[in-house]
């Protein structure tokens, strides 16, 4: 009987161009922590030198070997984010053996035209440029044409399919993807942890209520610990915690990420999704709105109506509330402005095809109560509307929104529970989808500081530069 087949949380097959590589070679110990960590999850990463900024965020074919010069595995890779030794991280997935170890010297010996000398360099290690990685797989071709079969099936060129019909219930479970991946972002945890679908599955029997629907690890909000921690005599509160609505825990390290999807009606019958991120480390409370811009392209623009006028209200209720609470002139406490209230403007809503969220517009509440006031959110008949290009530069991208409320320079000043709790049932009530998150911090056990005191090596401190003299400290 075959060995069960790994984990891969990104199907071979899925639509993926890969227009550069990758040339890594590893120690035989570094090799053998590759391939035990991908025998778990298929996903493993590797720090590597830093690469230039336009390279990031790209599909590259990372061609690797545990021997300077043989190439003995090819798998997808992407650099995302830094490590914490100051380089870059190369993510890696799908892994694929090759049929037989090749060579770099062999398909040196292939490469011809005029971006040879740019493919040779690559192939010492390092990043493979797109002209350069052209060379070197018509090269692999020629050297191999097998391990080539083998490295082409891990690029998809297939077209992208249709564009799904915009129905409510398409809509609503997008909204509903993109706010749990946004948290997960936000919480800095990795996006593979939620391995929800990317659009409504078709053909189900029985309704979907939430993205949360066939998760095995769901749970519901009764059983959540760190919602019993708000305490508080309020009927409000005590509506909340006696929902049961579906939840979920994600945790990495010390950080724990909550989400609770608060709806109980089926995704055709809600209007629309909120994202309100709560971290409990710096005290901070951000609301995100969701708006979707119709077309393919968003050419179709985004018309305000009367639902948004309702939502606007109930922010400008809780503002009023906000802005009586005392103010916060502790480092943590600092914000950019008073306003905790975002809107999101989505395009491609319906055809995101990543595990990770919906790229956007973030733009303030505030911002937008002046920005539907100027001509340029007016149409050629004197009609409220935007556009993508109606926003210019005035808006946060979501890298930046992401890294901006992770870091608490936006949002609340403090975690009130008499201005979170009221705002938060009069959603739930309602027919508005709510996806509540939750950043804290896990406290360990003693058991866990036992083990993890059990692990932590042996380090010798170095010794001084000046003995005798009392090194500087610097206060950050």
């Amino acid at each position: 009987m075959p060995p069960p087949r790994s984990f891969t949380y990104l199907e071979g097959r899925a639509r993926w161009l890969a227009e550069q590589g990758y040339i890594l070679f590893v120690n035989r110990e570094r090799f053998q922590a590759l391939e035990d960590g991908r025998r778990v999850t298929d996903l493993c990463s590797q720090s590597v030198a830093e690469i230039p900024k336009g390279a990031r965020r790209q599909p590259m074919l990372c061609f690797y070997g545990a021997n300077k010069g043989e190439i003995t595995h090819v798998a997808r890779s992407e650099v995302r984010y830094s490590s914490e030794s100051g380089r870059d991280r190369l993510d890696m997935w799908n892994h694929k053996k090759l049929p037989r170890a090749i060579r770099v010297s062999a398909i040196s010996k292939q490469l011809a035209g005029p971006q040879a000398w740019r493919a040779r360099k690559a192939l010492d290690g390092g990043l493979c440029s797109p002209s350069a990685f052209n060379a070197v797989m018509e090269a692999l071709k020629k050297a191999d044409p097998k391990a080539f079969k083998v490295a082409d099936k891990l690029i998809d060129r297939r077209p992208p399919p249709a564009d799904p019909t915009p129905t409510r219930a398409r809509t609503n479970y997008a909204y509903q993807r993109d706010a749990v991946a946004t948290a997960l972002e936000i919480a800095r945890l990795p996006k593979e942890l939620f391995k929800a679908p990317a659009q409504l599955p078709e053909g189900g029997r029985k309704p979907v209520k939430s993205v949360f629907d066939s998760d095995k690890q769901m749970v519901s909000v009764e059983d959540l610990l760190v919602l019993r921690d708000y305490e508080v005599a309020d009927q409000d509160w005590e509506f909340v915690k006696a929902q049961k609505y579906p939840a979920r825990t994600f945790m990495n390290g010390e950080t724990q990420l909550t989400i609770v999807l608060a709806n109980k009606l089926e995704l055709e019958k809600q209007l629309g999704t909120d994202l309100i991120y709560v971290n409990e480390t710096l005290n901070a409370v951000v609301f995100v709105q969701y708006k979707m811009f119709l077309g393919r392209d968003g050419e179709g623009g985004y018309r305000p109506d009367g639902q948004l006028e309702t939502e606007i209200a109930r922010m400008d209720a809780a503002a009023t509330v906000l802005a009586e609470t005392d103010v916060d002139e502790s480092c943590d406490g600092y914000r950019f402005g008073k306003d905790p209230f975002f809107l999101k403007f989505c395009r491609k809503l319906l055809t995101h095809d990543d595990s990770g969220h919906v790229p956007g517009i973030y733009v303030p509440l505030s911002y937008w109560k002046r920005l539907i006031k100027s001509p340029e959110a007016r149409g050629p008949k004197g009609g409220l509307v935007v556009y993508p290009e109606t926003f210019g530069r005035r808006h946060f991208t979501p890298s930046a929104f992401v890294d901006m409320i992770g870091r608490g320079w936006a949002g609340t000043t403090a975690l009130q529970s008499k201005v979170l709790i009221p705002y938060l049932s009069k959603i739930m009530r309602g027919q508005k989808g709510v996806v509540l998150a939750v950043e804290s911090s896990r406290i360990r056990s003693e058991e866990d500081e036992r083990e993890f005191d059990f692990i932590q090596p042996t380090v010798t401190p170095p010794r001084p530069r000046h003995p005798g003299r009392k090194r500087k400290v610097i206060q950050l």
